[in-house]
């Protein structure tokens, strides 16, 4: 992949991979960022090494790199800069910029507000795109607990799941997908 091909990459998976870094780090935007920045260096590093298997798609690669990252770094001593990170999420319409941060700052309060592994499978899940088998191995517990989880998280962002949908943050699929 070429230089320019990378920057493409990057311009267009910037924002999206930001907000799945920032729930992911429980609302912490310098771990966030943070996390995106390691993946894209990481995803830079797998296009220029001919020893490694090429991969198919990009996007769910980044995906699930970001999660991890953002996982492995959150950290208690980092503060969420709301002001600084409203820059993100800018949109052409006023009105469906107000309505998208509003919904985003809601679903950031949620996701700190559930318990750390609740969180960790939701995210896994749903934000990294891995299989429930993945994300157990990846916590190392059982699938059945992965799904005890996944439940309790959704009960408690069912509220916001509509919204959720219209960010592209979640899909309507029930189990499907994984990552390529």
């Amino acid at each position: 992949m070429s230089e320019d091909d990378f920057d493409v990459l990057y311009r267009t998976l910037y924002r999206a991979l930001l907000a799945k870094a920032y729930l992911a780090a429980g609302s912490r935007l310098q771990v966030a960022e943070d996390a995106v920045q390691e993946a894209f260096i990481q995803c830079w590093r797998r296009m220029n090494d001919p020893a490694k298997p090429p991969v198919e798609h990009w996007g769910g690669w980044l995906s699930v790199t970001v999660v991890r990252e953002a996982l492995r770094r959150r950290s208690t001593e980092i503060l969420f800069d709301l002001g600084r990170h409203d820059s993100a999420l800018a949109a052409p319409d006023v009105a469906v910029e107000v309505h998208l941060k509003e919904v985003y700052r809601r679903t950031c309060t949620e996701m700190a507000r559930l318990n750390e592994r609740p969180r960790r499978a939701m995210v896994l899940r749903f934000l990294a795109g891995l299989s429930p088998a993945e994300v157990a191995e990846e916590m190392g517990i059982a699938q059945a607990t992965v799904r005890v989880h996944i439940a309790e998280a959704r009960r408690a962002l069912e509220p916001l799941r509509m919204e959720l949908e219209q960010l592209g943050i979640v899909s309507d699929e029930k189990e499907g997908g994984g990552h390529g």
